[in-house]
């Protein structure tokens, strides 16, 4: 028999001008309401729960890569088995590449340094859908490496 663990981001709470928390569904203002204790009500909850989880849950994000794709390397065109567990698209051939490398985020102006930052770095760049391809394993080496090979020569 399995828990379910309740993991509560603090980064994510909100407070009004007199400390008490606000509900953290975006764009909610509205104090938190028993028996809740991040939100005002169900619906809130599930606003933030889903924004959240389509966001920021790397396995989510990948998974609908995969899906895109037609899992399907994008360099070679290569079609690769899958299969789901917990709802995600899960294949051992295939990664998920970042096309502009997540090294450069400082480079394009992205930060950590506030949530604000950190959500808009994720959802704009990281986690961006139009940044990230299917490649098969191969195709994920040869690309890395080149563009390591290019970055040294750059830097010479």
């Amino acid at each position: 028999m399995s828990s379910r663990n309740i993991v509560y981001i603090r980064e994510f709470d909100k407070f009004d001008d007199n400390g008490d928390i606000i509900c953290r569904n975006t764009g909610c203002e509205n104090l938190i309401k028993s028996p809740f204790r991040r939100y005002c009500s169900k619906e809130c909850s599930k606003q933030f729960e889903k924004w959240y989880y389509h966001n920021f849950y790397w396995d989510r994000v990948r998974s609908d890569i995969f899906k895109r794709d037609n899992y399907t390397c994008q360099i070679c065109r290569k079609k690769y088995p899958y299969t789901y567990r917990r709802k995600f698209a899960r294949s051992r051939g295939l990664e998920c590449d970042h096309i502009i490398p997540r090294s450069l985020y400082k480079k394009l102006g992205y930060r950590f340094d506030s949530l604000e930052n950190k959500i808009k770095t994720i959802t704009e760049f990281l986690h961006n859908h139009d940044n990230l391809r299917t490649l098969c394993k191969e195709c994920h080496k040869k690309v890395t490496k080149e563009y390591l090979r290019s970055n040294v020569n750059a830097s010479e």
